[in-house]
């Protein structure tokens, strides 16, 4: 236990360290939504990072990009990993939106199983 804590601390200082983007977080392990605090971006922006199943079953994550408005949140793309064998890690880039303004933009990643997500919000 406390050698995998020790080892994402490491890839979350690593990641950190090389975004060359506005956002790099850690969610999970847990059942359900995690939604992440708004980050600014525009452009192609995408998802990219470590997908770890720490369950028992084999499943993937979903993904829903919202940009941040005045009158509440707007759906503005989604997509999802393809299945990740339980105990396995991924290493993935997932393109979430395109051709997007300048604003604040709020990723909810949702998966019935349980995962570790070490990934940012990134954008080009």
């Amino acid at each position: 236990m406390k050698r995998k804590i020790t080892s994402i601390a490491f890839m979350l200082v690593l990641l950190f360290s090389f975004a060359s983007t506005s956002f790099a977080a850690s969610s999970g392990p847990g059942t359900g939504n995690h939604t992440w605090a708004p980050v600014q971006a525009h452009g192609n922006i995408y998802i990219e990072g470590n997908f770890i199943n720490d369950g028992q079953i084999s499943l993937g994550v979903n993904f829903r990009l919202y940009r941040v408005t005045p009158n509440g949140d707007v759906l503005v793309g989604s997509n999802w990993t393809n299945t990740i064998v339980a105990g396995q890690t991924a290493r993935l880039k997932i393109p979430l939106a395109s051709n997007q303004p300048d604003g604040q933009y709020r990723l909810v990643l949702d998966s019935p199983g349980d995962f570790t997500v070490i990934a940012y919000l990134g954008y080009n």
